[in-house]
């Protein structure tokens, strides 16, 4: 089972939420027309502010492009 930043188990819907996040950064990385990008990345925006306050992951968001 996965855990977050402090070792504690995570829950089912905090594994929903960053597998969320991995296919956002996934979706950043592929070639898309320039709306979808945008809005993709402004999408990952959000997510990163979820999972680095719940401490589930912990990344810059420059090193993601955002």
């Amino acid at each position: 089972m996965a855990t977050d930043l402090i070792g504690a188990e995570l829950t089912a819907t905090e594994e929903r939420l960053l597998a969320t996040y991995e296919d956002l950064k996934a979706l950043c990385r592929e070639e898309l027309p320039p709306v979808a990008h945008a809005n993709v990345r402004a999408a990952l925006a959000v997510y990163a502010n979820v999972v680095v306050s719940m401490g589930l992951a912990y990344e810059e968001l420059l090193d993601l492009g955002v």
